[in-house]
C-alpha cells in the first residue's frame, strides 16, 4: 500500500528540541514531508498547514503532532498498522492524570491532537475550516447517558480545535480509534538562565493517565431531573423525550423508539451543525 504522511507540526513559537528528534526518528523509513507552522495561534496553526499537506496529491496520511509530545519510538508505525481512518494514543493533558481521550463503554467520543493519525479521505467529509475554536461545549450527566451540548462564543477560550474536530467525525460516523501505547507530554517549567553557561531548561514530564478521569468526573455530577430519557426517531430527527411522552409520541404514530444511546451530542445552540452537510 501506498504509505505518504504529511505531518502537521504546530507551533506558536517554541518547540521541545528532543520532540523534534523523536519525530525525524519515527519519519525515518517512511516516505514523508513536515509542514511546520511558526507564530500562528490556534486554530491557523493547524488549519494553515493542514491545507498546504492537502494539496500534494500524494499524501495519504495525515500525522498531527504537537510541540511538546513525548513520542516514543515506531508510534508511528503502530498507527499506520492499526490502518483506521483516524487512530490516536492517549497522553496526559494535565499533571493530575486526565488523559486525552474521552471514551464512553469503549466508544471513543473525542481525543486530543497531541499524536493523531487521518486518513486524507477523511477531510473530504468535514466543512472547511476543519479546525475551529468558536463553538464550546458543556456536558452535563443524564444518569443513563451524558449529553454534550454546543453554543457559539465570541471570546475564544483555549484550545477547543480538538474537541470540536472530534464531534465532526461523530457527527459524519467516522469513529476515532485508540492504540495500546500510552505516551507521555514535556512542560516548560522555568526557561534557563540568560548569560549562563548552563542555561537548560527546567522540564517536566508527564506520564500518568488515569483510567475513565474525565468520565468517573461527569457521572460525580448531580444528574439532571429529568428522569428516564427516550430516543425515538420522529420527522424531526431523533429526539430524547421522556418516557411518558415517548409513549404517546409512539401510540400516535409519530415516532418510534430507537434503542438508547450512551451519548448525546446537541448541536441546537449552534442553531445548525457546521458538519450536517457532505462536501462530496
Amino acid at each position: 500500500m501506498n504509505f505518504k504522511v504529511g505531518v502537521i507540526f504546530p507551533s506558536r513559537g517554541l518547540i521541545f528540541s528532543r520532540t523534534a528528534d523523536e519525530l525525524l526518528q519515527n519519519l525515518r523509513e517512511a516516505n514523508h514531508k513536515i509542514y511546520f507552522s511558526h507564530g500562528k495561534s490556534i486554530p491557523e496553526c493547524f488549519n494553515e498547514p493542514l491545507e498546504r499537506a492537502l494539496k500534494d496529491k500524494e499524501i495519504t496520511h495525515i500525522w498531527f503532532v504537537e510541540d511538546d509530545m513525548v513520542l516514543s519510538p515506531n508510534i508511528l508505525l503502530s498507527l499506520k498498522l492499526e490502518d483506521k481512518a483516524v487512530v490516536t494514543a492517549d497522553y496526559p493533558v494535565n499533571k493530575e492524570g486526565r488523559g486525552s481521550v474521552f471514551s464512553i463503554k469503549n466508544q471513543i467520543i473525542f481525543c486530543g491532537t497531541g499524536c493523531l493519525l487521518v486518513k486524507r479521505e477523511v477531510f473530504d467529509e468535514i466543512k472547511k475550516p476543519v479546525f475551529r475554536t468558536d463553538i464550546r461545549w458543556t456536558m452535563k450527566n443524564f444518569g443513563d447517558f451524558i449529553k454534550m451540548s454546543s453554543f457559539l462564543v465570541d471570546d475564544e477560550g483555549y484550545g477547543l480545535h480538538d474537541i470540536n474536530f472530534c464531534m465532526a467525525l461523530y457527527e459524519r460516523g467516522i469513529p476515532i480509534h485508540k492504540i495500546a501505547p500510552v505516551l507521555s507530554q514535556r512542560k516548560l517549567i522555568s526557561l534557563g538562565k540568560a548569560g549562563s553557561n548552563n542555561g537548560a531548561h527546567n522540564i517536566e514530564v508527564w506520564s500518568k493517565v488515569k483510567k475513565d478521569h474525565l468520565l468517573k468526573l461527569v457521572k460525580s455530577w448531580p444528574e439532571e431531573k429529568h428522569g428516564k430519557l427516550i430516543t425515538v426517531d420522529t420527522e424531526y430527527g431523533h429526539m430524547n423525550v421522556t418516557e411518558a411522552h415517548a409513549k404517546k409520541l409512539i401510540k400516535l404514530g409519530m415516532a418510534t423508539k430507537l434503542p438508547n444511546k450512551n451519548f448525546v451530542v446537541d448541536w441546537s445552540g449552534f442553531n445548525e451543525s457546521p458538519n450536517s452537510s457532505s462536501n462530496l
